[in-house]
């Protein structure tokens, strides 16, 4: 019976990547572009685990949480929180929150995979002991860690899909790379219009 994963987010390569990482038959995954859309589909679900991005229209990740957090089902959820390369996290929001980690777009498939499966083990397992701690964020690049259990394969990915998910986050880069051009340049400009306005010359 194949893994049921739950991914909120707006970005369309962040979807394709996630689609292309969880495929069949070991994972169903359910995409949502948005939190209250998401919300509403949980309970039918029943996700083994969700990948949540903290910015989402309608209800964000820290509002989908909240709204989790009374939820006996929820317990028995993986839960990892997705955020962008320059998102800053709330901490005042986030303070109280039950998850299990936070990662960095954009992301390494192979080692988000592992630790999706990871979380799955162990929330249908026995209960951690109180002195293991919690993950608290995956890095965004990096080699492979060692599985716990020796014995236990890492996930494997076909080289044709992995050349695709590069090619979609090297897209995801440039987009973001592009976006922060275009906002530097706006904010140069209004600035330029002020000190023409007020008659002034810009400083060398």
């Amino acid at each position: 019976m194949p893994y049921k994963l739950v991914l909120a987010d707006s970005s369309p390569s962040v979807q394709k990547v996630v689609r292309m990482a969880f495929s069949a038959p070991d994972f169903e995954v359910y995409v949502f572009e948005d939190g209250l859309e998401a919300a509403s589909q949980l309970g039918e679900i029943g996700p083994d685990a969700l990948l949540l991005s903290l910015s989402l229209p309608l209800k964000d990740g820290y509002e989908l949480e909240r709204d989790l957090a009374g939820r006996e089902d929820f317990k028995k959820m993986g839960l990892i929180f997705l955020k962008n390369a320059f998102e800053p996290i709330d901490p005042d929001r986030i303070r109280g929150l039950e998850y299990d980690a936070i990662v960095q777009k954009p992301f390494d498939s192979e080692r988000l995979a592992l630790l999706v499966r990871d979380l799955i083990d162990r929330k249908k397992g026995p209960h951690s002991y109180p002195e293991e701690s919690m993950i608290e964020e995956m890095p965004p690049t990096g080699p492979l860690p060692p599985p716990e259990d020796p014995d236990l394969p890492l996930p494997r990915v076909d080289e044709d899909v992995e050349e695709k998910i590069k090619a979609v986050v090297r897209e995801e880069i440039l987009a973001m790379e592009r976006e922060l051009e275009k906002r530097l340049r706006a904010s140069l400009l209004a600035e330029l219009k002020g000190w023409l306005e007020k008659g002034e010359k810009p400083s060398p």
